[in-house]
């Protein structure tokens, strides 16, 4: 009799265990292009509280941040519950289910067949969230049932499938099940019945699929989440809409591109991502403009000391032309076919009223790399941020924007003036537009030391010319950022290195003073309560143990791979 007992149990564990061995991507589209996977807060717990900062969540701040999303959501309900009962108790679903969906992930998968008529499917796998009054799914039949939408339902084997259909043509469908202890929602012109019995004969998912096998098969680090964008599959199905499409195509330089895959996870004390763009073929079009050149930190132009973040890129400024022009001549042709013969004749009336060749005055006047950054000194929060680009003939660079201006024919309503001031041995150009009875301000631009830049403000420009000649000190890695540099190649084609401990600081700084002054407020509020203003954290101790956030990305002709180290992510 036991034996009996177990083999009737196994029996019907068996298509449960089945299911557990397979995964969430079995249902997912055979031929997807897109793909995502997140595998939720709970799947990775430990290796998140290694980092600097999930150990930072361990102590005050970590309080906070759950001080916060209680008095949030505390306060949204109460507030529904005064005036709107109903939408309280749809946000204290949609609360629930958030939280399932954060701690047990989803699973995301979208197959484009045709465009038209438009033949897609998108699938959703929201792991663990089936169950018998599961808040995802429950959440989703009261949305229809608001909504007073004609759901159907349909058995397919063991499951029983809830259906609306969104178009009648073509036809779109909404529908939601169970699969095993997963729920599963999907959008598209698979009618949802047949699609199950895809599922059924084993005709779905991507245990096949090389891009999902290269990202799975990752070991470089613990990975969390992981995706790909099968590119040359999208543009197959692209071109095929019409030979106007193709030649657009073409112009933006797509079909260089093959895939891009992406993985990102933890390692240690920080949180890892890495994105692979596969580009064998000859690029063209906006793939033309990534630059293979490599350059290292000596080559950066003078950063200032307090800089919280900067990035570098090399970049082929002078093609941008070409690039440009053919993308305006191809999206013309087909939203405008009977205009396209006059592209070429409308930019040489621009260049004849401007007095100017856009290729030979402006693009081929430019070097082969870009740089931002950003400066406390300058401006707070970004707001000061300033762009360079390398020129190489900055006179004639300056000449033209100063004609472009000028020749700029004014009107009545609407008129473009140039400022030009000396400082130091720069000559800086304040950009201004009056429209009406307003007058905006676009810009400070000055071309000095072989670097156009630009900046909101001149106090951006100023800085620059300051530590070119000397006068003020200029950025070096220090000790943190030396050691996360340290793990990464010594040259690359771009760089980006943000440090997120002085904006962090900054807005904690303030934040006693704000909930104090919005306790003043909740007072008008009946039955509303203070926000503990004990649970702010000290500025300085939410920060322990943060560094430099780093992204480097690297060109061997065939393969783009940026790789990025932070001290910030979700759980």
């Amino acid at each position: 009799m036991p034996k009996r007992m177990a083999l009737a149990i196994l029996l019907l564990l068996t298509p449960g265990l089945a299911w557990a061995q397979t995964g969430p991507e079995n249902v997912l589209p055979a031929r997807s292009q897109l793909y995502f996977r997140w595998d939720g807060a709970k799947a990775h717990r430990e290796e998140f509280n290694r980092t600097a900062f999930g150990k930072n969540l361990q102590g005050d701040t970590g309080k906070f941040l759950d001080e916060l999303w209680s008095y949030t959501t505390e306060t949204i309900e109460q507030i529904l519950d005064q005036n709107q009962p109903d939408a309280a108790a749809v946000f204290k679903d949609v609360k629930k289910a958030l939280v399932g969906v954060v701690q047990s992930g989803v699973v995301v998968g979208v197959e484009l067949s045709k465009v038209n008529p438009p033949k897609v499917q998108a699938v959703l796998v929201f792991p663990g969230a089936a169950t018998e009054k599961g808040p995802l799914l429950a959440l989703i039949q009261k949305a229809a049932d608001t909504a007073r939408a004609e759901v159907k339902d349909i058995k397919v084997g063991r499951r029983f499938i809830h259906r609306i259909e969104l178009n009648p043509e073509p036809g779109v469908y909404l529908a939601w099940w169970n699969e095993g202890e997963d729920a599963v929602v999907s959008v598209g012109t698979e009618e949802p019945g047949e699609y199950a019995k895809l599922i059924d004969a084993k005709k779905t998912g991507l245990a096949k699929n090389p891009l999902f096998q290269k990202v799975r098969g990752f070991k470089e680090f613990t990975t969390g989440s992981r995706g790909f964008l099968d590119v040359a599959s999208i543009v197959g199905v692209v071109e095929d809409l019409s030979p106007e499409a193709s030649k657009f195509i073409d112009a933006l330089g797509v079909k260089g591109l093959k895939n891009i895959t992406f993985v990102s996870g933890y390692d240690g004390p920080a949180f890892r991502n890495v994105v692979e763009v596969d580009m064998p073929g000859t690029r063209t079009g906006l793939l033309a403009l990534a630059s293979p050149k490599k350059f290292s930190l000596k080559d950066l132009p003078p950063l200032p000391s307090d800089a919280t973040s900067f990035s570098a890129s090399s970049i082929e400024v002078s093609k941008a032309y070409d690039v440009l022009y053919q993308l305006v001549e191809s999206g013309v042709r087909i939203f405008a076919p009977d205009q396209a013969d006059n592209v070429r004749e409308a930019v040489k009336g621009v260049e004849a009223q401007l007095g100017v060749k856009f290729r030979d005055d402006v693009f081929a006047t430019f070097g082969d790399m870009a740089v931002t950054y950003s400066s406390p000194a300058e401006g707070p929060l970004g707001l000061g941020s300033t762009t360079m680009v390398k020129v190489k003939d900055g006179k004639k660079l300056a000449d033209t924007l100063e004609a472009i201006v000028k020749n700029i024919p004014n009107q009545p309503d609407f008129e473009v003036s140039l400022q030009k001031k000396k400082y130091r041995d720069a000559e800086i150009m304040d950009v201004h537009v009056k429209a009406n009875m307003f007058s905006i301000r676009l810009g400070s631009v000055a071309v000095y030391k072989g670097w156009f830049l630009y900046s909101k403000y001149p106090q951006g420009i100023k800085g620059f010319v300051l530590r070119s000649n000397g006068e003020l000190p200029l950025w070096k890695a220090d000790a943190e950022l030396t050691k996360v540099l340290g793990q990464f190649p010594k040259e690359y084609t771009s760089i980006q290195v943000s440090d997120p401990r002085p904006t962090i600081e900054l807005l904690l700084s303030v934040t006693p003073l704000v909930v104090d002054f919005a306790n003043l407020l909740a007072k008008l509020v009946p039955n509303l309560r203070p926000f503990d203003l004990d649970a702010v954290p000290h500025a300085q101790d939410a920060t322990r143990g943060l560094f430099p956030s780093v992204t480097i990305t690297t060109d061997d002709g065939k393969k783009i791979r940026s790789e990025s180290r932070s001290s910030l992510g979700l759980p």
